[in-house]
């Protein structure tokens, strides 16, 4: 049989709540318990209304000695839908009904010990069925918990799978040029390759809530640290700044230890950060100072170090700029603070 007259008032009653299929029976109960309180009570009191009905239409036929029998299941609802408290304000309104419509004598609130003693044996067993359900909603809860967790992490590893595999194409793409040896090409790819797993290893130990700078900047340059100096970087980046503040870094240190002042004893290298401007558009800028060293000069060729320092940085970056002063390279990094900074990091003052 195919039904073809639907009740108008059943199919607008129907756009008023999402699909199961689209989220989730018991997601759909999360979100009324949690959210729609007042929703959820609505239900408990509307199964009790539904089961006095249901009780009045059964008078005949249910005995006396059974006087809460459609009750308990206006109950099950009001606590499966709604939640423990809404299943005990149906089991309260429920005993109340029933105790003034349906206990002798009728339409009144006295009662025989007998009367009473079937009233507390309703309510005891219908808070076990509340305490049960409710225990079961927690398993539930928990259960979809779990799963939309997995969900989650699957899209972040995903998303975090994709930006790293096309951060090391470009690593590669611009790091194996024709002109190069082997043993050149291969050392240049896994020195830039070791200083993004570097940054991956110190965001996946902290969760992917972020990474302090000044820790980066303590891998990159431990085979000098006696000449150098990093105040000021006291501050937490989150995942994509730290990833592009590792391969800054490292460009920097590469060239320093090739051309600059990395390159003799007697360089030394000073990096500082300082925060600026006020509260609400606060800046950071990063500073890489070198002296003591040989004069710099500017890149004949754009390669993908320039890359790196220049069009990378200006990606997140608000300014950056590069001196070639006699006494030694400035690099200088400006950024809003917002654009960096990790959401739970406690930032100090530069």
């Amino acid at each position: 049989m195919v039904i073809t007259n639907i009740p108008a008032w059943l199919v607008s009653a129907s756009m008023l709540f999402p699909r199961v299929s689209d989220i989730g029976l018991f997601e759909h109960l999360r979100r009324l318990r949690r959210h729609n309180r007042a929703e959820a009570y609505a239900v408990a009191l509307l199964a009790v209304a539904i089961a006095t009905l249901l009780r009045y239409a059964l008078e005949e036929q249910v005995s006396e000695a059974v006087p809460f029998t459609s009750y308990f299941l206006a109950i099950v609802v009001g606590t499966f839908i709604g939640g423990f408290w809404p299943g005990i304000v149906a089991t309260l309104v429920s005993a109340a009904v029933s105790w003034y419509l349906f206990l002798p004598p009728e339409f009144t609130f006295a009662l025989t010990k007998r009367e009473a003693a079937s009233l507390l044996v309703f309510i005891g067993n219908a808070g076990v069925i509340v305490v049960l359900i409710s225990l079961l909603h927690r398993a539930i809860d928990g259960i979809v918990a779990q799963d939309q967790h997995r969900q989650f992490l699957i899209r972040e590893l995903h998303h975090r799978s994709q930006n790293l595999f096309s951060v090391i194409l470009a690593i590669a793409s611009r790091s194996l040029l024709d002109g190069q040896s082997v043993c050149e090409a291969k050392e240049v790819l896994t020195s830039r390759l070791a200083a993004l797993a570097r940054a991956h290893a110190m965001l996946s130990s902290g969760g992917w809530a972020g990474a302090p700078l000044n820790e980066i900047l303590a891998q990159e340059l431990t085979a000098f640290a006696k000449q150098v100096s990093v105040r000021g970087c006291d501050l937490v980046i989150n995942t994509p700044a730290a990833q592009s503040f590792a391969m800054i870094i490292h460009e920097l240190a590469t060239n320093a230890a090739k051309y600059g002042a990395l390159s003799c004893p007697e360089g030394r290298i000073d990096v500082e950060g300082n925060l600026e401007g006020a509260h609400g558009k606060r800046q950071f800028r990063f500073v890489w100072k070198e002296s003591g060293g040989p004069r710099p000069t500017p890149p004949s060729r754009k390669g993908f170090g320039s890359a790196i320092l220049f069009d990378a940085a200006k990606q997140f970056g608000e300014s950056v700029q590069a001196n070639y002063a006699p006494e030694g390279l400035v690099y200088e990094l400006d950024i809003p603070l917002s654009t960096i900074e990790a959401q739970s990091a406690v930032v100090q003052p530069g």
